[in-house]
């Protein structure tokens, strides 16, 4: 019986690249702008208790373009396309909030034939911006040999993939604020300790006031014993 030589599992991979657009680029429906992937979570109001969320994402695959780098610094290796099919993947980055009556909330009630009022938080990938992803990354071209009948014809793709966009911390914005916040309240709890001392000392009664210790007052038994004198007849 012949050896059956079974097949490598795919690696799981972490790396940098850059989005690349699939077959074409994209327009968000909300902003309008020229992107790879976009993603938008309205909040359709219908009482001032209630709302109906939607949540609509693309569904056409892009490209990230990832080239290893010597020490240095020039590119080792030709640029390698990685495919990505968004409905399999996470993709987190920063959304953007278009409020009721913005532009950008307006032209997705209108993209998706929504009525009344309604807020858009957007989420896009731009041709060229750089993505961390992880992933597993399968090749079936090169496992079994691209050919006329057989292949994808699409190079290696990422399965099972977390893809996120580089996005600025808000920690230097919000460090300042946070630090004059704190001194406000340690001075206003300060203040206010100090007001209710004093506001008690004030209402102490007289009697229990003299019973205060008297801290430099000498102790009678620390004085000088006096001088016997003689008595006269």
């Amino acid at each position: 019986m012949a050896d059956t030589a079974l097949a490598p599992a795919p690696p799981a991979v972490t790396f940098e690249g850059l989005a690349r657009a699939g077959a074409s680029v994209l327009r968000s429906p909300a902003s309008g702008q020229p992107c790879v992937y976009w993603r938008v979570r309205i909040a359709q109001r219908l009482t001032d208790r209630s709302q109906l969320v939607h949540e609509v994402a693309s569904e056409e695959a892009f490209e990230l373009a990832w080239s290893g780098t010597g020490q240095s610094g020039q590119a080792a290796r030709p640029e390698v396309r990685v495919w990505l099919e968004p409905s399999g993947a996470n993709i987190q980055a920063t959304p953007v909030l278009h409020r009721e009556g913005s532009p950008g909330a307006e032209a997705a009630a209108h993209a998706f034939g929504l009525a009344g009022p309604l807020s858009v938080e957007e989420i896009l990938i731009r041709p060229g911006e750089a993505l961390t992803a992880e992933g597993v990354l399968s090749d079936l071209d090169a496992a079994v040999g691209a050919g006329p009948f057989r292949g994808t014809s699409r190079g290696p793709e990422l399965l099972d993939a977390t893809v996120t966009l580089a996005s600025k911390s808000l920690a230097p914005v919000l460090l300042p604020w946070a630090l004059g916040t704190a001194a406000v309240l340690m001075s206003g709890l300060g203040l206010a300790t100090w007001a209710a001392w004093r506001a008690h000392l004030l209402h102490l009664p007289t009697a229990t006031a003299a019973r205060g210790p008297r801290l430099f007052a000498p102790h009678p038994q620390l004085q000088p014993p006096e001088v016997p004198r003689p008595r006269m007849p």
